[in-house]
C-alpha cells in the first residue's frame, strides 16, 4: 500500500505542471495538455511499447516546469530554448532512462529529420519552424553522424513523429486518467521495487 502510494504521489507530481498551465498553447492553435494527449495516444496507436507512450505524453513538460518556475507566459517570450533538458531532469526523479532520454532527444530528433529529410523540412508548421532556430537550426554531417550513433536515435525519432501528430485541434482523444496506472506503474519507485522482488 505504501509503494503505491508512493507511486501515485510521484505521478501527481510529475502531472501538476500540467493542472498549472497546461490550458496554454505553445505557438500552436492547441493546448499543451491536448498536445500532450495526443501524441500519448498516437504513441499508443503506433504499438509503442509503454516507456515510449509515457514519454510521448511528458516530453514538453519543460516547458510548463520553466514558466511555473519564472511566472512566464509562453506569448511573453523567455523560455530557455532547453525544455527538453528541463524536462528530462524533472522526469528523471520519477521515472527511467527509457522514458527521459528520449525526451532529452526529441528536439535533436527534430533538427536531425529538419537536416536530412526534405519531406519532414516542408511539412514542418510556422511555429515548429520558427522555435528550430532557437534549438540550434541544422546540424551539420558530423553532428547528424553522433546523433545517429546515440541507443536512443530510433526512440527519439518515434518521439518526434507522435510530436508532430499531435497538433490536431478537432481530434478528441482520451484524457489523464487513460493513462494514470502507465504512469503509476513504470515509475522508478515500482519499477525497482519489482527489480528486487
Amino acid at each position: 500500500m505504501r509503494l503505491r502510494t508512493l507511486a501515485r504521489k510521484a505521478v501527481d507530481q510529475v502531472w501538476q505542471p500540467f493542472a498549472d498551465y497546461g490550458h496554454m498553447p505553445l505557438g500552436e492553435d492547441i493546448s499543451q495538455t491536448r498536445h500532450a494527449l495526443q501524441c500519448a495516444w498516437f504513441a499508443e496507436q503506433d504499438n509503442a511499447p509503454a516507456h515510449l507512450v509515457i514519454a510521448a505524453l511528458l516530453h514538453d513538460v519543460g516547458h510548463l516546469i520553466t514558466w511555473q518556475e519564472q511566472g512566464l507566459h509562453p506569448e511573453a517570450g523567455g523560455d530557455n530554448g532547453y525544455h527538453e533538458k528541463v524536462g528530462a531532469a524533472f522526469l528523471n526523479e520519477y521515472f527511467a532512462d527509457d522514458v527521459t532520454k528520449p525526451i532529452r532527444l526529441h528536439v535533436a530528433a527534430k533538427r536531425y529529420l529538419y537536416s536530412t529529410d526534405a519531406v519532414y523540412r516542408e511539412s514542418l508548421s510556422a511555429a515548429s519552424q520558427q522555435s528550430l532556430e532557437l534549438q540550434g537550426g541544422w546540424m551539420d554531417e558530423s553532428t547528424c553522424r553522433a546523433f545517429e550513433s546515440s541507443p536512443w536515435f530510433v526512440d527519439a525519432l518515434r518521439l518526434r513523429k507522435y510530436d508532430e501528430q499531435g497538433k490536431q485541434p478537432a481530434l478528441q482523444v482520451p484524457g489523464i486518467d487513460h493513462y494514470y496506472e502507465l504512469l503509476i506503474q513504470h515509475t522508478r519507485v515500482v519499477q525497482e521495487r519489482n527489480t528486487h522482488v
